[in-house]
């Protein structure tokens, strides 16, 4: 976990954590003006216009879904990000007729259905959370890189698909937020 002296397994407090402050990121991401589509968005199904996207949005986009898909997720119950807004996608999230099954109790730390049943996370093996903590880290690093460098770093530059982008202010504050290493 960022701040540790040891990659582990995240307890569910932490991983809700990490997974809440993953989606506030797509979501400055993916609902930035300038990021288009071909089709309005819905809950279930995105078409990008990505030659009406600036490359470094589009591709950066896509890149911290792929963290937030591979390697956060696996440590939520399965399906939580379609029944808990605070961890959904962006679309879901900005629905306003999306129903919402489940919600986090920071005083217990869980999260429960609306009977108040408790949702278990999953334990992965030592090696696996090991691999996926270890993951996040680096593409963090890289999302962070390229956010917050990419007018100033050439190689940030690179990985934003060649162009200077702006992302703006509070997708700034989110990566700071989300990597705050």
């Amino acid at each position: 976990m960022p701040g540790d002296d040891k990659i582990r397994h995240p307890t569910p407090a932490e991983a809700f954590d990490q997974a809440a402050k993953h989606a506030a990121l797509l979501r400055g991401l993916f609902l930035h003006p300038q990021y288009k589509y071909a089709q309005p968005p819905t809950a279930d199904f995105i078409k990008p216009n990505a030659l009406q996207t600036p490359k470094g949005l589009f591709f950066l986009a896509d890149f911290v879904q792929r963290t937030y898909i591979e390697y956060v997720i696996p440590f939520l119950p399965a399906g939580a990000t379609r029944k808990c807004k605070a961890i959904a996608n962006p679309w879901a999230w900005s629905d306003p007729n999306y129903k919402w099954e489940w919600e986090w109790d920071a005083g217990t730390s869980t999260l429960k259905d609306a009977d108040g049943n408790v949702k278990e996370f999953p334990k992965l093996s030592e090696k696996d959370a090991f691999q996926k903590q270890s993951d996040i880290l680096s593409r963090g690093f890289m999302t962070r890189k390229i956010i917050l460098e990419n007018s100033t770093d050439p190689k940030a530059r690179l990985m934003a698909g060649g162009e200077p982008f702006d992302f703006g202010e509070e997708v700034e504050k989110l990566v700071k937020d989300t990597y705050a290493w």
